[in-house]
């Protein structure tokens, strides 16, 4: 408590003795080590201590906001290929595509093993999708992954002793 002169009371409540008063902690910075700040955003702070880090930590400098601004826009062909027809499928389905639930992201896996495709692409699709939510809004993949694992059994299973032609075996052995 600060005292300028007295009578004076400088940031103080006024309680009566023997009554406690809650103490109101100072908030926390909100971040982790995978924070990202763009040049002069604030720190995000909540009421819940955690390990804290200095703006050092988290701050990138202007040049390297800039390729990350240029990259976010830039994006593969691939990337904006699987995006665009995640996005066209949500639309579709009636789901939110970005950032999409762990529910969408593996019933659109399901979708594209009921295509018969190939393991492999269908992986890939699945990866560039994923990566390109926001972060800490990835969907968890470890559901898309457990059906995409019985999807390879079951594909192999089919294509046990066929040539690997398209004329004789299915697309999803090739």
């Amino acid at each position: 408590m600060n005292l300028r002169d007295e009578g004076e009371t400088v940031d103080a409540e006024r309680v009566e003795d023997g009554e406690l008063v809650p103490a109101v902690p100072a908030p926390c910075p909100l971040v982790d080590a995978h924070t990202v700040l763009m040049p002069g955003e604030d720190i995000p702070t909540s009421d819940d201590p955690r390990t804290t880090y200095t703006g050092r930590d988290l701050y990138v400098s202007e040049e390297t906001a800039q390729a990350i601004k240029e990259a976010e826009e830039d994006g593969s062909p691939q990337r904006r290929t699987a995006m665009g027809l995640f996005e066209t499928w949500c639309a579709e389905q009636g789901r939110v595509a970005k950032p999409c639930t762990t529910a969408t992201y593996t019933e659109y896996g399901r979708h594209l093993m009921s295509r018969k495709l190939k393991v492999t692409t269908i992986r890939h699709y699945m990866s560039l999708i994923r990566t390109s939510m926001p972060p800490g809004k990835k969907p968890d993949n470890s559901l898309f992954l457990a059906l995409l694992s019985q999807y390879r059994r079951r594909t192999s299973e089919l294509c046990a002793g066929r040539k690997r032609s398209p004329l004789r075996c299915h697309t999803w052995c090739r």
